[in-house]
């Protein structure tokens, strides 16, 4: 289980943000809000929510913790 990602913001999409973790894309789909903070080639830290069910492993990306827990 992924608790956080930490690493540069690669990409910035439509719900969705992709953090390069040591040489790694995780694809986290995203808030409005967390997008919002997140700037291209800078570095960002999100809190993680995973789900996985038998035929989807999503990842989702929260901002601050707060926003994690009101997910």
């Amino acid at each position: 289980m992924f608790y956080y990602l930490d690493g540069t913001v690669t990409v910035i999409g439509q719900n969705l943000a992709v953090i390069d973790v040591g040489g790694v894309g995780y694809a986290c789909l995203a808030t409005l809000n967390t997008l919002s903070k997140l700037e291209t080639g800078k570095k960002a830290k999100l809190y993680i929510y995973s789900n996985i069910k038998e035929d989807t492993f999503d990842l989702y990306g929260f901002y601050d913790l707060s926003e994690k827990r009101c997910f």
